[in-house]
């Protein structure tokens, strides 16, 4: 302890020691809160990481492709450094100053800020875990003033009403000036923006691919001036490719305060045609999808002139948002409702990140927590189909208010969105899991496979914490299909209640979709607030869950 006092002190600020609480510079008479919660240690947590090597086959690729790939990585390192930015305001100062100093505590310490990018620790609520600060972590993250309430923001541009679409814009900052607040444009505020795209601009000249070529060359256009449509459509339009990349500002998680401000992040693939090639079926049932969704025939939403593109890839360089804390495995975007309107969406699934963690993390909770005459059925293949289904249900439902068309559903329900509807996805991938049985397509073995590998798979993301969307849409769906008979538990180990399962995952699915077709925010906080509890059964089990990894710490060898 004598030695992380010495180490704040000359760091110049204060330190989480062995309990996992904050204190300050000792002085005389001082004693410890005896009333906080004590959490698990820095070095218990970062534990709690399985470190991982996450390999990428590139030798296929011509030498151009190469080239091409190295200067997207090295694109995607910047997105990388911004992400730590819009984090929190001392993030990278903290980073910065624990690389000076050495010995096990300090890497520990910095290790573990690395894994969060920041001090604040989103398994455990966002709770400080390094610096003198704010605790938990405020919902402005950085890309608000840290002392502003939604109160505030909201009265200003009453009281300003010309100022209302910079304000919302998902790529500017709020700042303080005296009295007054500004909006100011991400490639104002981050200088380094400039830098990325002629990083893209160079990164374009080696594309063999010419669609490719052209989303580089547009995608760099559109980070130096903040407007991403343009891109966002020549992104849908790559084709016959081997490489693709997700770079920019792209989710709204990091604003727990409105859900306005995007992160940023990179995403560097590789595709995989053969493993590709198996998701046409998805691809093609996705009209029948949308003719069973569980909700009234007024709230649904035609497809239009939508298209959807399915592909597995493999992660050769992951940066920013995606990289923070829990890794992402999939993504389904452009989120831009116009774009999706016109063009449709990508859905990516990232095999080689999915196959680390069904192997490190899926498995061993089923082994745990699962009945034995289910517990034969949790299937890798089955985790990947539940996750390409999770990420396609993204695009089903609507994304306007019914009856209101200027209104998006991530505008009407705020920061309620993002766990409403990973909720959405992720229930709805089980029940088109019936839809694919129903319609012959899937055998009751597949069926199976599924139903045990989407329980184990709740377990997973649920551990990723109260401040996590995920973590969140799990905690829903779980006491839900509880609370209704759907999952009983015997004996400690959980199964089904076949006669009612589907029908309850139905009634979970039209309540979350009825709520964003009216663009609900008070019942998005009542579904909230009653299903998003953590109950002393579960606390319990997970802490049975403790020796294995919540997720993955990862290297990219490419």
């Amino acid at each position: 302890m004598k030695y992380l006092t010495l180490l704040a002190i000359a760091l110049g600020f204060a330190l989480v020691i062995s309990c996992g609480e904050k204190t300050e510079p000792e002085t005389e008479g001082e004693m410890m809160d005896s009333t906080k919660t004590e959490l698990p240690s820095v070095a218990e947590r970062l534990d709690m990481y399985a470190p991982i090597d996450v390999e990428c086959d590139i030798s296929h690729l011509t030498e151009n492709q190469k080239k091409c790939i190295e200067l997207l990585a090295e694109a995607g390192k910047i997105a990388d450094q911004l992400f730590w930015e819009q984090r929190s305001p001392d993030g990278l100062r903290l980073r910065d100053s624990l690389k000076k100093f050495t010995g096990d505590e300090q890497k520990v310490l910095l290790d573990y800020l690395n894994i969060n990018y920041g001090p604040y620790d989103v398994i455990f609520e966002n709770s400080r875990f390094v610096g003198d600060g704010p605790d938990p972590k405020p919902p402005v993250a950085n890309l608000y003033p840290q002392d502003m309430t939604k109160e505030e923001f909201e009265d200003y541009i009453k009281k300003n009403p010309e100022l209302k679409e910079s304000f919302t814009s998902q790529y500017t900052i709020i700042t303080r000036h005296g009295k007054d607040l500004k909006a100011v444009p991400y490639h104002e505020a981050y200088p380094k923006v400039m830098e990325m795209a002629d990083l893209l601009d160079e990164a374009a000249k080696y594309a063999d691919n010419p669609t490719l070529k052209n989303y580089l060359v547009l995608r760099a256009k559109a980070i130096r001036e903040d407007n991403y449509y343009e891109s966002d459509m020549a992104w849908m339009d790559i084709a016959d490719n081997d490489i693709d990349v997700i770079i920019g500002p792209i989710e709204n998680y990091e604003d727990a305060l409105f859900n306005y401000k995007t992160a940023y992040e990179a995403v560097v693939m590789i595709k995989d045609p053969e493993a590709s090639k198996e998701l046409d079926m998805f691809n093609k049932n996705i009209p029948n999808f949308e003719k069973h969704l569980p909700i009234a025939e007024e709230f649904k939403a035609p497809s239009g002139k939508s298209k959807n593109i399915l592909q597995i890839v493999n992660v050769a360089y992951f940066g920013g948002d995606c990289q923070a804390d829990v890794k992402t495995i999939a993504a389904a975007l452009p989120n831009d409702p116009e774009v999706y309107k016109n063009k449709g969406g990508k859905k990516s699934m990232y095999k080689n990140m999915m196959e680390a963690k069904f192997k490190m993390i899926v498995e061993p909770i089923a082994k745990e927590l699962l009945d034995e005459s289910i517990l034969k059925y949790v299937d890798e293949k089955a985790f990947v189909s539940f996750v390409t289904l999770h990420e396609v249900s993204h695009t089903l439902g609507t994304r306007y208010v019914i009856g209101k068309e200027d209104l998006t559903v991530r505008k009407a329900l705020e920061e309620r969105y993002s766990p409403i509807e990973e909720c959405k996805a992720d229930i709805l991938s089980m029940h088109n899991h019936k839809i694919l049985f129903d319609l012959g397509v899937i055998s009751e073995d597949d069926i199976n496979k599924a139903k045990a590998t989407f329980l184990a798979g709740l377990y997973r993301s649920l551990r990723f914490g109260m401040e996590s969307a995920h973590g969140q849409a799990n905690l829903i769906q779980l006491n839900y299909l509880k609370k209704s008979g759907a999952i009983v538990k015997e004996n400690g180990k959980y199964k089904f209640n076949d006669e009612i399962f589907f029908a309850k995952v139905a009634e979970l699915a039209n309540l979350i979709l009825t709520c964003q077709a009216n663009g609900d925010y008070d019942q998005a906080g009542k579904i909230m607030d009653e299903f998003r509890v953590e109950t002393d059964e579960l606390k319990a089990e997970i802490e049975q869950l403790k020796n294995i990894p919540r997720d993955i710490s990862t290297t990219y060898i490419f």
